[in-house]
Protein backbone atom coordinates (compact mmCIF):
# COMPACT_ATOMS: atom_id res chain seq x y z
CA UNK A 1 0.00 0.00 0.00
CA UNK A 2 1.55 3.44 -1.38
CA UNK A 3 0.20 5.72 1.17
CA UNK A 4 3.84 6.72 2.36
CA UNK A 5 4.63 8.19 -1.25
CA UNK A 6 2.60 11.02 -0.52
CA UNK A 7 4.10 12.50 2.40
CA UNK A 8 1.95 16.14 3.02
CA UNK A 9 -0.36 15.59 5.92
CA UNK A 10 -4.08 14.80 5.47
CA UNK A 11 -5.90 18.23 6.06
CA UNK A 12 -9.85 18.42 7.62
CA UNK A 13 -12.08 18.38 4.62
CA UNK A 14 -15.01 19.26 6.98
CA UNK A 15 -17.58 21.82 4.94
CA UNK A 16 -16.88 25.10 6.00
CA UNK A 17 -13.16 24.72 7.73
CA UNK A 18 -10.65 24.57 5.22
CA UNK A 19 -7.76 25.46 7.74
CA UNK A 20 -4.59 23.61 7.97
CA UNK A 21 -5.47 21.96 11.38
CA UNK A 22 -4.47 18.40 10.68
CA UNK A 23 -6.28 14.70 11.63
CA UNK A 24 -5.61 13.34 14.77
CA UNK A 25 -4.79 10.59 12.49
CA UNK A 26 -2.15 12.32 10.33
CA UNK A 27 -0.24 10.34 6.95
CA UNK A 28 2.46 9.32 9.25
CA UNK A 29 0.21 7.70 11.76
CA UNK A 30 -2.05 5.95 9.03
CA UNK A 31 1.45 4.88 7.52
CA UNK A 32 2.67 3.95 11.15
CA UNK A 33 -0.68 1.87 11.41
CA UNK A 34 -0.53 0.21 7.84
CA UNK A 35 2.96 -0.90 8.49
CA UNK A 36 1.85 -2.43 12.33
CA UNK A 37 -1.07 -4.18 10.57
CA UNK A 38 1.10 -5.68 7.89
CA UNK A 39 3.58 -6.52 10.32
CA UNK A 40 1.37 -8.25 12.73
CA UNK A 41 -0.09 -10.34 9.44
CA UNK A 42 3.75 -11.81 8.88
CA UNK A 43 3.73 -12.36 12.85
CA UNK A 44 0.47 -14.28 13.29
CA UNK A 45 0.04 -12.62 16.48
CA UNK A 46 -3.69 -12.33 17.11
CA UNK A 47 -3.78 -10.54 19.81
CA UNK A 48 -1.61 -7.81 18.29
CA UNK A 49 -3.91 -7.99 15.33
CA UNK A 50 -7.14 -7.98 17.30
CA UNK A 51 -5.83 -4.99 18.83
CA UNK A 52 -4.99 -3.41 15.55
CA UNK A 53 -8.26 -3.67 14.26
CA UNK A 54 -9.75 -1.95 17.05
CA UNK A 55 -7.29 0.78 16.35
CA UNK A 56 -8.44 0.70 12.87
CA UNK A 57 -12.22 1.15 13.79
CA UNK A 58 -11.41 4.26 15.58
CA UNK A 59 -9.91 5.31 12.29
CA UNK A 60 -12.44 4.31 10.45
CA UNK A 61 -15.75 5.48 12.55
CA UNK A 62 -14.29 8.95 13.13
CA UNK A 63 -12.44 9.70 9.76
CA UNK A 64 -13.21 7.58 7.13
CA UNK A 65 -14.98 10.07 5.37
CA UNK A 66 -11.89 12.45 5.05
CA UNK A 67 -9.23 9.64 4.24
CA UNK A 68 -7.92 10.56 0.58
CA UNK A 69 -10.12 8.62 -1.92
CA UNK A 70 -6.40 7.38 -3.39
CA UNK A 71 -5.95 5.77 -0.23
CA UNK A 72 -9.27 4.16 0.58
CA UNK A 73 -8.49 1.04 -1.95
CA UNK A 74 -5.65 -0.17 -0.53
CA UNK A 75 -6.73 0.58 2.99
CA UNK A 76 -10.17 -1.25 2.61
CA UNK A 77 -8.20 -4.43 1.16
CA UNK A 78 -5.49 -4.49 3.75
CA UNK A 79 -8.56 -4.73 6.53
CA UNK A 80 -10.39 -7.28 4.64
CA UNK A 81 -7.04 -9.53 5.47
CA UNK A 82 -6.97 -8.56 8.64
CA UNK A 83 -10.41 -9.41 9.44
CA UNK A 84 -9.19 -13.03 7.88
CA UNK A 85 -6.99 -13.53 10.74
CA UNK A 86 -8.48 -12.29 13.74
CA UNK A 87 -10.71 -14.28 16.09
CA UNK A 88 -14.80 -13.66 16.05
CA UNK A 89 -14.83 -11.98 19.26
CA UNK A 90 -12.81 -8.98 17.48
CA UNK A 91 -14.61 -9.58 14.80
CA UNK A 92 -17.76 -8.33 15.70
CA UNK A 93 -16.51 -5.27 17.97
CA UNK A 94 -15.41 -4.69 14.24
CA UNK A 95 -18.57 -5.02 12.67
CA UNK A 96 -20.32 -2.93 15.31
CA UNK A 97 -18.16 -0.02 14.47
CA UNK A 98 -18.85 -0.37 10.95
CA UNK A 99 -22.10 -0.72 11.25
CA UNK A 100 -23.12 3.55 11.96
CA UNK A 101 -21.11 4.26 9.20
CA UNK A 102 -22.93 5.84 6.11
CA UNK A 103 -20.26 5.21 3.45
CA UNK A 104 -18.05 2.50 5.04
CA UNK A 105 -15.11 0.37 3.50
CA UNK A 106 -17.22 -1.21 0.99
CA UNK A 107 -15.05 -4.89 0.64
CA UNK A 108 -14.70 -4.77 4.73
CA UNK A 109 -18.32 -4.37 4.86
CA UNK A 110 -19.64 -6.58 2.75
CA UNK A 111 -16.47 -9.29 3.99
CA UNK A 112 -17.72 -9.12 7.58
CA UNK A 113 -21.87 -9.25 6.31
CA UNK A 114 -21.25 -12.28 4.80
CA UNK A 115 -19.13 -13.84 7.86
CA UNK A 116 -20.44 -17.34 8.30
CA UNK A 117 -20.86 -16.16 12.23
CA UNK A 118 -24.42 -14.41 12.44
CA UNK A 119 -22.47 -12.88 16.03
CA UNK A 120 -20.34 -10.66 13.62
CA UNK A 121 -22.54 -10.53 10.67
CA UNK A 122 -25.81 -8.99 12.30
CA UNK A 123 -24.85 -5.34 13.18
CA UNK A 124 -23.75 -4.90 9.64
CA UNK A 125 -27.11 -7.02 8.00
CA UNK A 126 -29.32 -5.12 10.64
CA UNK A 127 -28.79 -1.81 10.17
CA UNK A 128 -25.45 -0.64 7.78
CA UNK A 129 -27.11 1.52 4.92
CA UNK A 130 -23.91 1.01 2.63
CA UNK A 131 -25.34 -2.48 1.72
CA UNK A 132 -26.58 -2.76 -1.28
CA UNK A 133 -29.55 -4.70 -2.27
CA UNK A 134 -27.90 -7.38 -4.47
CA UNK A 135 -26.07 -8.11 -1.70
CA UNK A 136 -28.75 -8.26 0.64
CA UNK A 137 -30.64 -10.89 -2.12
CA UNK A 138 -27.31 -12.71 -2.22
CA UNK A 139 -27.24 -13.17 1.28
CA UNK A 140 -31.00 -13.63 1.91
CA UNK A 141 -30.20 -16.45 -0.97
CA UNK A 142 -27.27 -18.42 0.37
CA UNK A 143 -26.90 -17.14 4.15
CA UNK A 144 -28.37 -19.10 7.39
CA UNK A 145 -31.48 -18.14 8.93
CA UNK A 146 -30.03 -15.89 11.58
CA UNK A 147 -28.60 -14.07 7.99
CA UNK A 148 -32.24 -13.45 6.89
CA UNK A 149 -33.67 -12.67 10.42
CA UNK A 150 -31.27 -10.11 10.74
CA UNK A 151 -31.62 -8.26 7.13
CA UNK A 152 -35.85 -8.87 8.21
CA UNK A 153 -35.48 -5.93 10.48
CA UNK A 154 -33.97 -3.36 8.79
CA UNK A 155 -34.81 -0.19 8.74
CA UNK A 156 -36.30 -0.29 4.97
CA UNK A 157 -36.48 -3.80 3.30
CA UNK A 158 -36.86 -3.22 -0.45
CA UNK A 159 -40.06 -4.94 -2.29
CA UNK A 160 -36.75 -6.73 -4.23
CA UNK A 161 -35.10 -8.28 -1.43
CA UNK A 162 -38.53 -9.56 0.60
CA UNK A 163 -39.64 -11.58 -2.49
CA UNK A 164 -35.57 -13.56 -2.02
CA UNK A 165 -36.76 -13.41 1.99
CA UNK A 166 -39.99 -14.90 1.76
CA UNK A 167 -38.33 -17.66 -1.20
CA UNK A 168 -35.60 -18.67 0.85
CA UNK A 169 -36.95 -18.12 4.68
CA UNK A 170 -39.27 -19.93 6.36
CA UNK A 171 -42.57 -18.69 8.59
CA UNK A 172 -40.82 -16.88 10.95
CA UNK A 173 -38.88 -14.97 8.74
CA UNK A 174 -42.63 -13.51 7.05
CA UNK A 175 -43.75 -13.02 10.38
CA UNK A 176 -40.49 -10.42 10.93
CA UNK A 177 -41.11 -8.63 7.92
CA UNK A 178 -44.28 -8.52 8.04
CA UNK A 179 -43.59 -6.55 12.00
CA UNK A 180 -41.36 -4.29 9.87
CA UNK A 181 -43.16 -0.94 8.93
CA UNK A 182 -40.27 -0.22 7.11
CA UNK A 183 -40.35 -3.61 4.83
CA UNK A 184 -42.39 -3.24 1.28
CA UNK A 185 -43.91 -6.25 -0.34
CA UNK A 186 -44.70 -6.19 -4.46
CA UNK A 187 -47.30 -8.19 -5.89
CA UNK A 188 -45.42 -10.96 -5.96
CA UNK A 189 -44.49 -10.90 -2.42
CA UNK A 190 -48.07 -10.78 -1.01
CA UNK A 191 -48.04 -14.00 -2.78
CA UNK A 192 -45.13 -15.56 -1.03
CA UNK A 193 -46.57 -14.41 1.67
CA UNK A 194 -50.11 -15.88 1.30
CA UNK A 195 -48.37 -19.12 0.35
CA UNK A 196 -46.50 -18.88 4.18
CA UNK A 197 -50.00 -18.43 5.67
CA UNK A 198 -51.43 -21.19 4.87
CA UNK A 199 -48.94 -23.00 7.07
CA UNK A 200 -48.09 -20.73 9.91
CA UNK A 201 -51.12 -19.13 11.58
CA UNK A 202 -48.95 -16.16 12.95
CA UNK A 203 -48.25 -15.14 9.48
CA UNK A 204 -52.36 -15.15 8.84
CA UNK A 205 -52.76 -13.21 11.52
CA UNK A 206 -50.67 -10.67 11.07
CA UNK A 207 -50.79 -10.68 7.39
CA UNK A 208 -54.97 -9.81 7.93
CA UNK A 209 -54.29 -6.17 9.50
CA UNK A 210 -51.99 -4.95 6.61
CA UNK A 211 -53.43 -1.77 5.47
CA UNK A 212 -52.03 -2.62 1.43
CA UNK A 213 -53.55 -6.05 1.68
CA UNK A 214 -54.47 -6.87 -1.74
CA UNK A 215 -58.57 -6.56 -1.31
CA UNK A 216 -59.16 -10.17 -3.09
CA UNK A 217 -56.63 -12.04 -0.57
CA UNK A 218 -58.47 -10.72 2.49
CA UNK A 219 -61.81 -13.14 2.99
CA UNK A 220 -59.51 -15.89 1.81
CA UNK A 221 -57.58 -15.30 5.90
CA UNK A 222 -60.56 -15.39 6.96
CA UNK A 223 -61.54 -18.15 5.64
CA UNK A 224 -58.24 -19.96 5.88
CA UNK A 225 -58.65 -18.47 9.98
CA UNK A 226 -62.08 -20.10 10.28
CA UNK A 227 -61.12 -23.26 8.97
CA UNK A 228 -58.31 -23.87 11.54
CA UNK A 229 -60.68 -23.03 14.27
CA UNK A 230 -63.58 -25.21 13.01
CA UNK A 231 -60.79 -28.02 12.78
CA UNK A 232 -59.68 -27.74 16.20
CA UNK A 233 -63.60 -27.21 17.45
CA UNK A 234 -64.75 -30.56 15.70
CA UNK A 235 -62.05 -32.25 16.93
CA UNK A 236 -62.49 -31.33 20.73
CA UNK A 237 -66.16 -31.65 20.37
CA UNK A 238 -66.03 -35.27 19.34
CA UNK A 239 -66.61 -34.24 15.70
CA UNK A 240 -69.94 -32.07 16.90
CA UNK A 241 -69.54 -30.14 13.88
CA UNK A 242 -73.03 -28.43 13.96
CA UNK A 243 -72.04 -27.54 17.57
CA UNK A 244 -68.50 -26.19 16.13
CA UNK A 245 -70.42 -24.09 13.49
CA UNK A 246 -72.96 -23.01 16.26
CA UNK A 247 -69.58 -21.53 18.25
CA UNK A 248 -68.00 -19.86 15.72
CA UNK A 249 -71.26 -18.15 14.83
CA UNK A 250 -71.77 -16.83 18.08
CA UNK A 251 -68.29 -15.95 18.89
CA UNK A 252 -68.01 -13.64 15.70
CA UNK A 253 -71.40 -11.78 16.78
CA UNK A 254 -70.44 -11.32 20.19
CA UNK A 255 -67.07 -9.94 19.97
CA UNK A 256 -68.47 -7.56 17.13
CA UNK A 257 -71.39 -6.45 19.26
CA UNK A 258 -71.38 -2.78 19.67
CA UNK A 259 -70.70 -1.26 23.33
CA UNK A 260 -72.05 2.27 24.46
CA UNK A 261 -69.75 4.69 25.07
CA UNK A 262 -70.37 5.80 27.74
CA UNK A 263 -69.89 1.84 29.32
CA UNK A 264 -66.78 1.59 27.63
CA UNK A 265 -65.59 5.05 29.72
CA UNK A 266 -65.46 2.93 32.77
CA UNK A 267 -62.92 0.59 31.64
CA UNK A 268 -60.41 2.82 30.16
CA UNK A 269 -58.68 4.51 33.03
CA UNK A 270 -58.27 0.64 34.20
CA UNK A 271 -57.05 -0.43 30.77
CA UNK A 272 -54.27 2.51 31.02
CA UNK A 273 -53.29 1.21 34.52
CA UNK A 274 -52.76 -2.58 33.26
CA UNK A 275 -51.37 -1.81 30.25
CA UNK A 276 -48.28 0.15 31.86
CA UNK A 277 -48.23 -2.30 34.81
CA UNK A 278 -48.26 -5.74 32.71
CA UNK A 279 -46.15 -5.93 29.54
CA UNK A 280 -43.69 -7.99 27.73
CA UNK A 281 -44.04 -11.80 28.68
CA UNK A 282 -46.11 -10.79 31.59
CA UNK A 283 -49.47 -9.76 30.18
CA UNK A 284 -51.72 -10.12 33.31
CA UNK A 285 -52.19 -10.75 36.59
CA UNK A 286 -52.03 -14.38 37.36
CA UNK A 287 -54.98 -15.96 37.78
CA UNK A 288 -55.67 -15.81 41.84
CA UNK A 289 -54.94 -12.10 41.41
CA UNK A 290 -57.14 -11.90 38.99
CA UNK A 291 -60.19 -13.78 40.43
CA UNK A 292 -59.52 -11.90 43.53
CA UNK A 293 -60.30 -8.63 41.77
CA UNK A 294 -63.30 -9.73 40.50
CA UNK A 295 -64.40 -11.36 43.85
CA UNK A 296 -63.69 -7.84 45.42
CA UNK A 297 -66.15 -6.30 42.44
CA UNK A 298 -63.27 -4.81 40.53
CA UNK A 299 -64.61 -5.44 37.47
CA UNK A 300 -63.13 -2.93 35.10
CA UNK A 301 -59.59 -3.66 36.18
CA UNK A 302 -60.65 -7.53 35.65
CA UNK A 303 -62.21 -7.20 31.93
CA UNK A 304 -59.24 -4.64 31.24
CA UNK A 305 -56.69 -7.34 32.33
CA UNK A 306 -58.65 -9.85 30.51
CA UNK A 307 -58.50 -7.64 27.15
CA UNK A 308 -54.91 -6.88 27.16
CA UNK A 309 -53.84 -10.37 27.90
CA UNK A 310 -55.57 -11.80 25.15
CA UNK A 311 -54.81 -8.50 22.58
CA UNK A 312 -58.43 -8.15 22.45
CA UNK A 313 -60.43 -4.96 21.76
CA UNK A 314 -61.84 -3.80 25.04
CA UNK A 315 -65.00 -3.57 23.95
CA UNK A 316 -64.73 -6.99 22.16
CA UNK A 317 -64.25 -8.07 25.91
CA UNK A 318 -66.54 -6.05 27.64
CA UNK A 319 -69.68 -7.49 25.17
CA UNK A 320 -68.76 -10.84 26.07
CA UNK A 321 -68.86 -9.97 29.74
CA UNK A 322 -72.45 -8.50 29.10
CA UNK A 323 -73.44 -11.14 26.59
CA UNK A 324 -76.54 -13.36 27.20
CA UNK A 325 -74.49 -16.67 26.50
CA UNK A 326 -71.39 -17.23 28.65
CA UNK A 327 -69.62 -18.97 25.78
CA UNK A 328 -67.32 -15.99 24.27
CA UNK A 329 -66.28 -15.00 27.79
CA UNK A 330 -65.55 -18.64 28.57
CA UNK A 331 -63.37 -19.46 25.59
CA UNK A 332 -61.52 -15.92 25.86
CA UNK A 333 -60.27 -17.15 29.75
CA UNK A 334 -60.22 -20.76 28.88
CA UNK A 335 -57.85 -19.11 25.56
CA UNK A 336 -55.50 -17.57 28.51
CA UNK A 337 -55.63 -20.92 30.52
CA UNK A 338 -57.16 -19.52 33.33
CA UNK A 339 -58.84 -22.15 36.05
CA UNK A 340 -62.43 -22.86 36.48
CA UNK A 341 -62.91 -20.60 39.47
CA UNK A 342 -61.95 -17.29 37.65
CA UNK A 343 -64.79 -18.08 35.02
CA UNK A 344 -67.11 -18.82 36.99
CA UNK A 345 -66.04 -15.66 39.93
CA UNK A 346 -66.52 -13.45 36.32
CA UNK A 347 -69.94 -15.03 35.69
CA UNK A 348 -70.83 -14.74 39.12
CA UNK A 349 -70.40 -10.96 38.73
CA UNK A 350 -72.42 -10.98 35.36
CA UNK A 351 -75.42 -12.70 36.47
CA UNK A 352 -75.92 -10.55 40.01
CA UNK A 353 -74.75 -13.88 42.44
CA UNK A 354 -76.53 -16.54 41.01
CA UNK A 355 -75.88 -17.91 37.87
CA UNK A 356 -78.76 -19.89 35.86
CA UNK A 357 -77.86 -23.08 35.28
CA UNK A 358 -78.10 -23.43 32.27
CA UNK A 359 -75.25 -20.74 31.46
CA UNK A 360 -73.19 -22.59 34.10
CA UNK A 361 -73.21 -25.94 32.59
CA UNK A 362 -72.45 -23.81 29.14
CA UNK A 363 -70.11 -22.47 30.16
CA UNK A 364 -68.24 -25.33 32.27
CA UNK A 365 -68.99 -27.70 29.15
CA UNK A 366 -66.63 -25.48 27.19
CA UNK A 367 -63.95 -25.50 29.79
CA UNK A 368 -63.63 -28.89 30.24
CA UNK A 369 -63.71 -29.73 26.39
CA UNK A 370 -61.24 -27.03 24.82
CA UNK A 371 -58.15 -27.25 24.39
CA UNK A 372 -56.27 -23.79 24.78
CA UNK A 373 -55.22 -23.57 21.84
CA UNK A 374 -58.38 -24.35 20.29
CA UNK A 375 -60.40 -21.33 22.34
CA UNK A 376 -57.59 -19.26 20.90
CA UNK A 377 -58.39 -20.17 17.17
CA UNK A 378 -62.17 -19.93 18.02
CA UNK A 379 -61.38 -16.28 19.21
CA UNK A 380 -58.90 -15.35 16.30
CA UNK A 381 -61.27 -16.14 14.07
CA UNK A 382 -64.27 -14.11 15.58
CA UNK A 383 -61.60 -11.10 16.25
CA UNK A 384 -60.15 -11.08 13.00
CA UNK A 385 -62.95 -8.86 11.44
CA UNK A 386 -62.11 -6.20 13.66
CA UNK A 387 -58.59 -6.12 12.59
CA UNK A 388 -57.54 -7.99 15.71
CA UNK A 389 -54.81 -10.49 16.01
CA UNK A 390 -55.69 -11.91 19.12
CA UNK A 391 -53.35 -14.10 20.90
CA UNK A 392 -50.42 -13.35 18.86
CA UNK A 393 -48.04 -14.09 21.19
CA UNK A 394 -49.18 -17.88 21.47
CA UNK A 395 -49.36 -17.84 17.68
CA UNK A 396 -45.42 -16.88 17.61
CA UNK A 397 -44.57 -19.53 19.85
CA UNK A 398 -46.35 -22.24 18.02
CA UNK A 399 -44.99 -24.94 15.89
CA UNK A 400 -43.37 -22.72 13.40
CA UNK A 401 -45.21 -25.07 10.47
CA UNK A 402 -48.83 -24.71 11.79
CA UNK A 403 -51.53 -27.46 10.71
CA UNK A 404 -53.38 -25.44 7.81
Amino acid sequence: MDIASRPRPMQDQTPGNRSATPHPYTRARLNDLVRRIEAALRSGDRALQSQLVLQSAELLTKRWSRLPPPDKPAFDGLLVTLCDQIDRAARRTFAERLAPLRLGPPRTSQALARDASIDVAAPLLTGCSSLGDDLLAELAASGSDGHRRAIAVRPTVTPAVTEVLLRHGDGRIAARLLDNPGARFSEAGFSDLAAHSERTEAVTLRLALRPDLPPPDRPALLDRTRRRAAEALVSDLGGDRAGADRLLAQAEETLGRPVAEERLARFRASLDVIGGRFSGARRGPGASQLERWVTLNRIEDGLAAIAHAAGLPLAATVAAFDAPSPAPLAAILRGLDHPWPVTKALMTQRFGGTVPVGAAEEAWDLHRRLQPGTARRLIRFAAMPLLCAAFLPEADTAEPEDRP
